[in-house]
Parts: C-alpha cells; sequence; structure tokens
C-alpha cells in the first residue's frame, strides 16, 4: 500500500518536525530526525515499487508521483535523483529474493534438494513479478550520487551465501573447498543469465528449467563430495521433467 500522503507531500514543502540545531552543537532531536528520514525513505521506496508493480518498468518520475500522489520535490528531498531512487529499489528488491534464496537453501535435504530450491526461489522471484524485475535490470540510469549497480547487493549477497554452502558442503566431504567462491558466483551469475533468457522466452515450464540448472551443476558436486551427502544425487524429482525423463 502506498504511504500515507500529507499536505506537504501534496504540496512539495518540507516536511515539519526538522530540529534547527546551531552548527557544531548535537541535539537529542537529530537521531529522532535521522530515523525519521529513514523510515520515510523506505515508505517512498515501497511507493515507487507499487507504481512499477501497476505501471510497469517503464515508469518516469511524473508516473510514480501521479500514482503514489506524492510530489516530486518530496521524493528529490530523499534521493538524489531518479537514479538514485531507482538503485534503493534495487537494493529492496535484492534483500526480498537474497532472503527468499537464502531461505531455500537453507532447507534440510541432499545437496541436489536445496540446490534445486534455491535456484526455484530465484526463479519464482523473477515470475512473481516480472515488471519489477525488468525495472531493476534494465535501463539502469546513472546518478550523480555515485550509487552502485543496484543488483551488486543481490548478486555479491547470493554469491558469498551460495559460497559459504558450497565451502561447507565441501569441507564435510573432506574436499578442497578453494573451488567454493567460484561455485558460488559462478552459479549465480549462471542462474540470473538463464531466467533473464526465460523471462524473454519461456519456451519451457519453470520446473524444466530449474531441473535443467540443476543438472548442468550437479555433475561438479559429485565429482567430489561422497555419496552420503548428495543423497541420491542423479535423480531427478517425481512429476518433474528433465533431461534423464527422456528416453
Amino acid at each position: 500500500m502506498p504511504p500515507k500522503r500529507t499536505s506537504s507531500d501534496r504540496a512539495g514543502r518540507a516536511d515539519p518536525g526538522a530540529p534547527v540545531v546551531a552548527a557544531g552543537r548535537t541535539d537529542g532531536r537529530s537521531s529522532r530526525w535521522d530515523g525519521h528520514r529513514a523510515a520515510r525513505r523506505e515508505e517512498l521506496i515501497a511507493a515507487a515499487v507499487a507504481a512499477v508493480h501497476e505501471l510497469g518498468a517503464g515508469v518516469s518520475m511524473d508516473d510514480i508521483a501521479a500514482h503514489s500522489g506524492i510530489a516530486k520535490p518530496v521524493y528529490y528531498r530523499y534521493f538524489a535523483d531518479k537514479a538514485d531512487l531507482h538503485s534503493a529499489v534495487g537494493r529492496a528488491v535484492a534483500r526480498d529474493v537474497v532472503g527468499r534464496v537464502t531461505a531455500a537453501l537453507d532447507r534440510p535435504g541432499t545437496a541436489r534438494a536445496r540446490l534445486a530450491a534455491g535456484i526455484d526461489a530465484y526463479v519464482r522471484s523473477v515470475e512473481a513479478d516480472p515488471e519489477l524485475y525488468r525495472f531493476v535490470v534494465e535501463a539502469r540510469p546513472s546518478s550523480r550520487s555515485g550509487r552502485a549497480d543496484p543488483l551488486e547487493d543481490f548478486a555479491t549477497l547470493a554469491g558469498l551465501r551460495a559460497s559459504q554452502i558450497f565451502g561447507d558442503l565441501l569441507r564435510l566431504g573432506g574436499a578442497d573447498a578453494g573451488a567454493a567462491e567460484t561455485w558460488g558466483f559462478g552459479l549465480v551469475g549462471m542462474v540470473r543469465t538463464a531466467a533473464d533468457r526465460w523471462m524473454e522466452r519461456p519456451s519451457i515450464s519453470r520446473e524444466a528449467l530449474v531441473d535443467y540448472l540443476t543438472d548442468l551443476v550437479m555433475p561438479g558436486i559429485s565429482a567430489v563430495l561422497p555419496a552420503e551427502l548428495l543423497g541420491d544425487a542423479e535423480a531427478v524429482p517425481p512429476g518433474r521433467p528433465g533431461p534423464r525423463a527422456a528416453p
């Protein structure tokens, strides 16, 4: 739900309640104002996300302002420019996606089951709100604020989490964990690129996409891990198509 509008939002005036403190002095109200600004930023990010969801990835600042009923000058008091808001939306999406993928990867089960669950969580996230995903990954404007790529947080956090899980598995199997980071970041890059293509041309089901990607990665894992850590690594889950399902 878009944030509640105030009369100052509609008029584009400064938010009330900002403390006036002489230079060089501190005031307890300053920290409270910082908290208000952080909360207000989150509300404006949520309003932008709602606008993208309803209007599509090509929304402009005028579109976002009209959809939310909040004047553009209000956004520009909290974000340097549209690119800064774009980056903030990207980081919010990244936190959500990484949380879902991490929860899926942390579930108990065989190496294959956990890998498939993590890939599936990412693809489901993309499938659930394609316009928001496209907004985040396409046509990223440059910003005078110097913010990084909106998906840098996702790529880094997801890659590090996948690396940690690979490292744990390799160490449990008594294997060299030096491959963990390469595997982790390589997996994230592969899944992201494959999902992008699938979004453009969904010629197979999501289940088949996840199964194919899992099958591509599992031989490398099964080559270094003992059978007790893998479970039935070569099995395709019942009811889910995969390369081995073909006669």
